[in-house]
Order: C-alpha cells, then sequence, then structure tokens
C-alpha cells in the first residue's frame, strides 16, 4: 500500500515529495521516500530551453537484520541468530541533470550519485555513481 503528498511552489522551481509505503507478507515492513528538487531555468524562449534540476532523494526504511554470532551456553560455543528491528535512513541520492528542449524533443544528460549508510555491522557500502542520458519526442495524437 502506497501513499504520496507533495508540495512545489507556484512556478516550479522547488519541491518536495513524500512517498510513503506498507509491505504485507510474513515480514511486516514500511519505508519512507523523500524526494527533493530545485529547478533553474538556465535559458528559455518559445520553443528552447536549458534547465538544471538539482534533486536529493532519502530512502528511509523499517527492515529486519539478522546477526548470526558465537555465544557460550554451558561452556560451549554456539552459534546463534540475533535478530534486530531497524528503522534508518538506507539510501541518499543526488540527481544532476542538465536537460535542453528544443521544440518537442528533449536530450537530458545528468549525473547519479547513490550514498548508502551501513547498518548495524555491515561493512562500509561502496559509493555508486553513473551518467544517464535519455532523449524524448513529444507528439500530438488530436491532429
Amino acid at each position: 500500500m502506497d501513499v504520496s503528498l507533495g508540495i512545489k511552489n507556484i512556478k516550479r522551481t522547488f519541491g518536495t515529495t513524500i512517498s510513503a509505503s506498507y509491505l504485507f507478507y510474513r515480514d511486516k515492513s514500511y519505508k519512507l521516500i523523500s524526494n527533493n528538487y530545485v529547478n533553474l531555468t538556465l535559458r528559455s524562449t518559445r520553443n528552447f530551453a536549458v534547465r538544471f534540476r538539482l534533486a536529493f532523494n532519502f530512502i528511509i526504511s523499517k527492515q529486519v537484520l539478522t546477526v548470526d554470532k558465537n555465544v557460550f551456553l554451558d561452556d560451549q560455543k554456539v552459534l546463534k541468530s540475533f535478530s534486530f528491528d531497524i528503522f534508518d535512513l538506507l539510501n541518499t541520492q543526488i540527481r544532476l541533470p542538465l536537460s535542453v528542449r528544443k521544440y518537442s524533443t528533449d536530450f537530458e544528460v545528468g549525473y547519479i550519485l547513490n550514498l548508502p549508510k551501513a547498518v548495524l555491522q555491515e561493512a562500509n557500502l561502496k559509493t555508486t555513481s553513473f551518467f544517464s542520458l535519455s532523449i524524448g519526442y513529444l507528439f500530438n495524437i488530436s491532429r
């Protein structure tokens, strides 16, 4: 089950959306995702626009982590599992896209950086990043 709430200013130069999800099944869980953006128009005419839309996204979730540890029970070493319910920030994403619109064609090139956060005894997670490229064409079907 998902619920979203968003707010933006009239000129759409900045905004935020909060999404909440509740996951059913054996292991019930929930997550919150916050998407935040700042939209800067660098140049704009009737048929041409260049925009930079900086975005910060945060993923916060409840999860169950199980850790196996050796413990001593009656002077014997035994492997025992411990489970922890954790609600924490899991990932931060920074998006740096530059888009160009010419008539009905859109081009976008961007750089995306993911900053995962280690939880409990997880090893430090590696930062990942990649470039994105998209091309779109908008056409009128009402003619």
